[in-house]
């Protein structure tokens, strides 16, 4: 009996250790999604004016999607999409939320409680998980990231408005002055800093200690973790420091891409906006920062990075050239966004993949990158990307990307290979494009392969039924 209660304890020792070992070798997650940053809108994408290089590095030590695609033209159905794996259009939720009251009345007004978020999957799974910044998937405190699956969520809502909304039983009235990245930030859910705070810095500064929270913790090395950082940055209002704006004028006026006339600035389409220039410096500078602590926290090559965009840079603000279009429509310069995850030693570094992707496919690619099981009911939409990101495929098996967009100019896309067919449906308007030998989507091939677009619009009315897309 004595034999029998030693080998029984030292087996639980064995145990005991051989936890902390398995559990070290799942990775980290630190997700990064930029607010409003077009494709065209970092250094290694070609642009001469803003500065990216803290990004571009990152894109050197990992994989560039270039075919990577949001879910949607503006951030809500994006940020749904990421979160639940799902499409916008099956959510009910196809726009930008604006208020309850505000919101179009066939719109979901939040991200259905119901769901089992992304955060939920990791959390099950034993890892810590944390939510910094914009939110906007729900103005009632209900609503909030905390009761989707975040252990730790700072940031939240950053209107007047919807700051009422949030807290109906706060006294204190409406703040009369509101600066969306300077504090006081009058943010539901993160504390103001002291005044002329700036928020890029201050949710990188949350997400660092998140970080270096779970990283000291790791005495037994039994808690990954999954960090959402969400700036804020580059959406406007446009408010770099006044320092940024400094440098971009001068570098725009010798880049001689200054010019006084509006009617100049919109045929060019230069990106000769200083401030913009300023806010993804900001952007970039921090990015640099998360990069820097996980190197001096050791964290580097046991953390895949992802680093995206919500949707397409708005138009009023920069240029999505060569891309045609901007935020708020389903052409390129709307919905396809700057890509990058890094995984060192997992993920070749300096590698490029063409492969049509979209928001939806992030749910189950990262559970399955992780180790964690996937949750096929919910990231019904998704497509993982895994075996596209390790080097043991060149491509998913999809047959099409759609995008359902009934605001606006009330479209809807899909994207097949090379081709991609553009609806509105009001007016039952068609435009095909081939995307290979025509980035910019100037020449319409509808009249010139009509069985092609026919089959693409049936294939999209199809999609549309199956997902239960409104119209109105």
């Amino acid at each position: 009996m004595k034999y029998i209660s030693t080998v029984l304890g030292l087996s639980y020792l064995l145990l005991l250790l051989a936890v902390p070992a398995a559990a070290e070798s799942r990775p980290n997650v630190l997700f990064i999604l930029v607010d409003d940053l077009g494709w065209s809108d970092v250094s290694y994408n070609g642009s001469r004016v803003y500065e990216t290089p803290h990004v571009d590095r990152l894109a050197r030590q990992g994989m560039v999607l270039t075919d990577f695609y949001s879910a949607g033209p503006v951030c809500s159905p994006t940020r749904a999409s990421i979160l639940t794996g799902k499409a916008p259009a099956r959510l009910g939720l196809t726009t930008w939320l604006y208020t309850p009251e505000k919101d179009p009345p066939f719109v979901t007004h939040h991200l259905p409680l119901e769901e089992f978020t992304i955060a939920e999957a990791f959390s099950d799974s034993g890892y810590a998980t944390g939510y910094f910044g914009k939110w906007h998937l729900g103005y009632k405190r209900k609503h909030w990231a905390a009761h989707q699956g975040f252990e730790t969520a700072k940031g939240g809502i950053d209107s007047p408005h919807a700051w009422k909304l949030a807290w109906p039983d706060r006294e204190s009235p409406l703040p009369e002055k509101h600066t969306r990245f300077f504090s006081p930030y009058h943010m539901t859910h993160l504390e103001n800093g002291p005044d002329g705070e700036y928020l890029t810095e201050r949710i990188t500064d949350e997400t660092i200690a998140f970080i270096e929270q779970h990283s000291a913790s790791r005495d037994s090395r039994s808690e990954p973790f999954f960090a959402f950082l969400s700036f804020h940055t580059v959406h406007t209002p446009l408010q770099p420091k006044a320092e940024k704006i400094e440098k971009y004028k001068k570098k725009i006026a010798a880049l001689g891409l200054n010019s006084k006339q509006e009617e100049d600035r919109r045929e060019k389409a230069f990106q000769n906006n200083a401030a913009y220039a300023g806010m993804v410096e900001h952007m970039d500078e921090n990015v640099g920062r998360l990069l820097q602590r996980l190197d001096e926290l050791k964290l580097s090559d046991n953390t895949i990075v992802v680093w995206t965009s919500d949707n397409g840079g708005k138009g009023s603000v920069t240029s999505n050239l060569p891309l045609r279009g901007m935020k708020h429509n389903l052409y390129e310069g709307g919905i396809r966004v700057p890509t990058i995850i890094r995984w060192p030693g997992r993920i070749a570094s300096g590698s490029r993949n063409s492969t049509p992707l979209i928001s939806t496919d992030f749910y189950p690619t990262l559970l399955a990158l992780t180790g964690c099981p996937l949750r096929k009911k919910q990231h019904a939409d998704g497509v993982s990307f895994n075996d596209v990101l390790l080097g043991e495929r060149d491509s998913v098996d999809r047959d099409a990307l759609y995008w359902h967009y009934p605001h606006n100019r009330h479209e809807a896309a899909v994207r097949e290979g090379r081709y991609k067919l553009v609806h509105r449906f009001k007016g039952d308007r068609v435009e095909l494009y081939d995307l290979e030998t025509d980035i910019g989507e100037h020449t319409d091939l509808s009249k010139q392969q009509p069985k092609l677009a026919a089959s693409l619009l049936g294939k999209l009315k199809h999609w549309q039924m199956t997902v239960g897309a409104k119209f109105e």
